[in-house]
């Protein structure tokens, strides 16, 4: 916390205009690269012109700092890294805690705490650190985040950082009293990061309030699959092929997960419907499969899923294949018997 921070105005809300994640999920053969599975999605990384600082006022009531962010993706976030170091003997461990946004836009429900041991934060006791002149020499220090929060795209969370009943005094400039507390580094312009906020709270004042700087973090979330298929040859993609309905359709799909192309491929099952006339709707497994076929199990051969239908069972007509996981269709292709 900068020693400016009583002059800093009060808010209610804090929330910045969110912004909509855009993903092209894959729609045609060639796949558009997305999302990996462990995905780095916040990323303020600059500091040098701030540091808020934790612990215990020089009036004795509990300082803590925090610093909104907005998820952009969702899945489970699972690991954060933060730029913090101790100065002088906190005597505490520094708690850190993630957490929702109340109705106002503040802190509210924590949805993870885990401390960490003032031994396992880097410490800095030169003249410059001890003296607050220093601002740049902070170190990142991973924080695994263990249960995972569940975070959904376009929704603000909080990082909070305390040290309750930490040694005084975070300014140690009190007779008698030498400097202990924890500081967390970042940037003296709220602008840097747009879609959060670094906000103080001092106990004696009993509210939290705007900093006008954003502090220094990353936020590491773990994307779940999301499947896409595409139809490949002899099957054309858009929907033109035919065959004669006396022999074998090779139905085959490459998979890729967030855009990307994979041949991690988990168990699949077929599903065909007829198109047009009477009888249109879902086909019964017996009609389509031969002696050799797992029910409506695909095969894995090479990098594809692969399944022979039995043509001559269907009749002709206008069909629809479609290849689910875990009971989701992700991918669907048509062709004509005749």
């Amino acid at each position: 916390m900068d020693r400016d921070m009583n002059n800093a105005r009060d808010r209610q809300s804090f929330s910045r205009a969110a912004v909509v994640l855009a993903a092209t999920l894959l729609a045609a053969a060639t796949p558009v690269a997305t999302l990996a599975f462990e995905t780095l999605d916040q990323n303020q990384d600059q500091f040098g012109g701030s540091k808020a600082l934790i612990g215990t006022h020089e009036d004795g009531s509990d300082v803590r700092q925090a610093q909104l962010f907005m998820a952009e993706v969702t899945g489970s976030l699972d690991q954060i890294e933060i730029p913090v170091r101790a100065v002088g003997n906190p005597g505490v461990s520094l708690l850190i805690e993630i957490r929702d946004l109340d109705g106002f836009g503040l802190p509210g429900n924590v949805l993870a705490s885990f401390p960490m041991a003032q031994g396992a934060v880097p410490a800095c006791n030169t003249t410059a650190c001890v003296s607050g002149s220093d601002y740049t020499t902070f170190t990142w220090v991973t924080v695994p985040v263990s249960p995972a929060v569940s975070v959904t795209a376009n929704t603000q969370y909080v990082i909070e950082l305390s040290a309750t009943n930490a040694n005084l005094d975070i300014y140690g400039d009190m007779t008698g009293r030498t400097v202990n507390r924890y500081e967390w580094a970042g940037v003296d312009n709220e602008f840097t990061y747009d879609l959060g906020a670094g906000l103080s709270y001092v106990g004696s004042i009993g509210h939290w309030f705007s900093t006008n700087a954003d502090r220094a973090f990353k936020t590491y979330v773990n994307v779940p699959p999301l499947y896409t298929a595409s139809v490949q040859a002899p099957i054309n993609l858009d929907g033109s092929s035919n065959f004669k309905a006396k022999g074998t359709v090779p139905v085959r799909f490459a998979l890729a997960d967030h855009g990307s192309p994979t041949c991690s491929l988990p168990a699949a099952t077929i599903v065909v419907s007829r198109t047009s006339g009477a009888q249109s709707g879902p086909i019964n497994e017996d009609i389509y499969t031969f002696a050799a076929d797992d029910g409506s199990n695909f095969r894995v051969a090479g990098c594809q899923y692969t399944y022979n239908l039995n043509s001559k069972g269907l009749g002709a007509g206008n069909y629809r294949v479609d290849i689910k996981i875990g009971g989701q269709t992700v991918g669907s292709a048509s062709f004509e018997l005749r």
